[in-house]
């Protein structure tokens, strides 16, 4: 990739979601530039799926299911969705006992989520649909985390999301024998046609970057017990 840094130059416009750009993506940027530094990035952080073509921009982040399309995509790292809830809100309420007593919960649901508000679960019996009815949508994963984190429902996040709250007891696992899908998190950009430098410099480094440093998975955090 340093060969390429002579090479790779102009303005990269680049769409990211909110949260994962926040947590993961905003410490990598200095180092794709040591290794670039003829190009210059111009970041916007939304979670609304825009027009690459349309809005301008050579390239975006997209995490989830991936709608048909004529974009190019290529999968750079996963993180499973999980399932939890404050210990004060379970003291409360309880803790649901199977997946259809979702529905007698509070439950504070992602706006953009592909499922929307049935949530598909993998427990002993196979795959499930959990109904929901949230009494709180946001549409920022973080707005979830610390709306669940005071005790107001129950949430279904990526682990990227909510691993510092697990691993301090702020959260805590809600169906553990069930699990989530797991989230591919993919580089997409218009075509593979006249790709320029800058855009496969940038495909390459973050391929390259969570090859070495994966998300975390479920099974790798230490959850807080009391």
């Amino acid at each position: 990739m340093a060969s390429r840094s002579q090479r790779a130059s102009g303005l990269l416009r680049i769409n990211v979601p909110v949260s994962f750009g926040v947590s993961h993506l905003a410490p990598v940027w200095g180092q794709f530039r040591d290794l670039h530094p003829g190009v210059k990035l111009d970041i916007t952080l939304t979670d609304r799926v825009v027009d690459l073509v349309e809005e301008g921009f050579d390239m975006a982040v997209r995490i989830g299911q991936l709608e048909s399309s004529s974009l190019v995509s290529r999968m750079i790292a996963t993180s499973r969705l999980v399932l939890c809830a404050s210990p004060h809100y379970l003291a409360i309420h309880g803790q649901p006992s199977s997946p259809k007593d979702l529905i007698n919960h509070a439950v504070v649901a992602y706006s953009y989520a592909t499922q929307k508000d049935d949530w598909q679960l993998m427990g002993p019996e196979g795959p499930v649909i959990a109904k929901t009815q949230p009494v709180i949508h946001a549409n920022s994963g973080e707005t979830c985390r610390a709306i669940a984190v005071s005790s107001q429902g129950i949430i279904l996040q990526p682990l990227f999301i909510v691993d510092e709250e697990l691993k301090a007891g702020r959260l805590v696992p809600v169906l553990p024998q069930y699990t989530a899908a797991e989230l591919g998190i993919y580089v997409v950009y218009p075509s593979r046609q006249h790709l320029s430098t800058k855009v496969r410099a940038l495909v390459d480094f973050l391929s390259q970057y969570f090859a070495a440093h994966p998300l975390m998975n479920q099974d790798s955090i230490e959850v807080q017990q009391d």
